[in-house]
């Protein structure tokens, strides 16, 4: 097996940013769904957890209000108890009553519809994946769903934020989703040692244990094809490496407009659903602020009415909600002592040609945005504080990692007719010996489905061949 990485690190999104001491996670910056890895890694032949030191993340989230309130989402129930109930009477009961239902959705949906791979429209479990979708409200709106449980709007946001985490719009997204909350107190979130990016550097020292041979700085141009087959793949620099199989985990989009034929399958798939993309602020700090959690929502007054900006104009809130990652909360290595290394994340749209979008007018007045809030929250001088900042757009991550549109969490949308038998296959339906992995095909994306995906697509493989 061989691996070519159009980059000089391998990772893609879950990579890692180095600079004078300190280190940041470029992608994901928590491990969820943790027996997906147990499950991999017991198909390499490893422990998961013996592999890597992880820590587990508690509270998993602090969502601080612009109403001055604010909730740890935690596992311990006691305390989660006392902030819902302070929050709104009566409603940690209605919490507990939808508890089974959430985590029975969670379990379901991995076992039924995210674990399988999907030949043709009569399979028999076809069947059970539309049971599941009718069963857990997946053509029903997820908001509004949670709207019937609570009736206050920071419980509200509580329990339908998360589907940023899958860059789509809480307002409108699928109600199958109201397990993603659940999903978190179920099988808890971890951080290890190290960051995100020592989950693929350990993988890829497996790998190359294995026999895998990894070709950095290697962009692949185009698939060289011959029939009904895929004969090798062209490199930058001309050299072309012949091939019996092909894996392309590039998104799954810009592998068919930029490294195939044109065709049909291309157009289709500028016709789905993107998802959006964000402003990725990385600062050094030459301070570890007091009060922080490891992961900290500061949510904005518009969050609920702010997300046309974000999916519809393709642009970003004026006060936008801030996600902000303090990684020296579990793995002090993240920065210099008495430092840390912080990530801010603001939800913007994706890149649209048709769509005025000026990404440096818009990063200014994001961080200006970020700064007055911080600031406000018990952060006073935050900006002085700051040793260096590095700044990813929708652009970098179009030009860097090859996402179709910047579109950063996918790059394909998860909306009903995007989602199990629906989103796009793991195998060419013309050449034959041409498959996908990664988030824009089955089952989804998230570093955890994007590992699935590389299971389901062996299982293929292994049938074919």
């Amino acid at each position: 097996v061989d691996v070519f990485e159009k980059n000089a690190f391998i990772g893609g999104r879950c990579s890692r940013l180095d600079m004078q001491g300190h280190h940041f996670d470029t992608g994901a910056t928590f491990l969820m769904m943790p027996g997906i890895y147990e499950q991999v890694y017991r198909l390499f032949g490893r422990e998961f957890y013996r592999e890597l030191e992880l820590n587990r993340v508690d509270p998993i989230y602090r969502l601080k209000y612009s109403t001055g309130k604010c909730i740890d989402f935690t596992p311990d129930r006691d305390k989660l108890r006392q902030q819902m109930e302070g929050i709104e009477p009566g409603s940690y009961e209605k919490f507990l009553r939808l508890f089974p239902e959430g985590e029975g959705a969670y379990r379901q949906s991995l076992r039924h519809v995210l674990d399988r791979n999907y030949d043709v429209l009569l399979d028999k479990r076809i069947f059970r994946l539309l049971y599941i979708l009718v069963r857990y409200r997946a053509l029903a709106n997820h908001y509004k769903f949670i709207s019937r449980i609570f009736k206050s709007d920071e419980l509200r946001i509580l329990f339908t934020f998360q589907n940023l985490y899958l860059g789509q719009d809480p307002m409108h997204s699928s109600g199958i989703y109201f397990f993603l909350p659940f999903m978190d107190l179920t099988d808890g979130v971890m951080y290890p040692a190290g960051g995100m990016n020592r989950i693929t550097g350990n993988i890829a020292e497996i790998a190359e244990a294995l026999g895998v041979k990894i070709h950095l700085s290697a962009p692949v141009t185009a698939l060289q094809v011959e029939g009904n087959r895929i004969t090798g793949v062209k490199l930058e620099d001309g050299t072309v490496e012949k091939a019996g199989t092909v894996v392309a985990n590039a998104d799954l989009p810009y592998v068919y407009n930029c490294l195939l034929p044109p065709g049909r399958r291309a157009r289709q798939l500028s016709r789905m659903k993107y998802t959006c993309s964000a402003l990725v602020f990385h600062w050094g700090m030459d301070v570890a602020w007091p009060g922080l959690l490891q992961h900290n929502v500061y949510v904005s007054s518009g969050h609920r009415d702010g997300f046309g900006a974000i999916f519809q104009g393709k642009s970003v809130q004026e006060e936008p909600t801030v996600y902000l990652h303090s990684p020296v909360r579990s793995d002090p290595s993240a920065a210099p002592p008495g430092q840390d290394s912080l990530t801010a994340i603001v939800h913007v749209g994706h890149m649209d040609e048709d769509a005025e979008q000026d990404w440096t007018a818009m990063k200014e007045r994001v961080r200006e945005a970020i700064f007055r809030r911080l600031e406000s929250e018990g952060m006073p001088g935050f900006r002085k504080h700051i040793k260096f900042e590095v700044c990813h757009n929708p652009r970098t991550f179009h030009d860097s990692l090859n996402l179709t549109r910047g579109a950063v969490f996918g790059s394909l949308a998860h909306n009903i007719m995007q989602m199990g038998y629906f989103r796009p296959r793991n195998r060419h339906k013309k050449y034959r010996n041409l498959y996908f992995t990664g988030g824009s095909t089955q089952p989804g994306a998230g570093m955890p489905l994007a590992l699935l995906s590389a299971k389901l697509v062996t299982e293929r493989m292994k049938l074919e061949h």
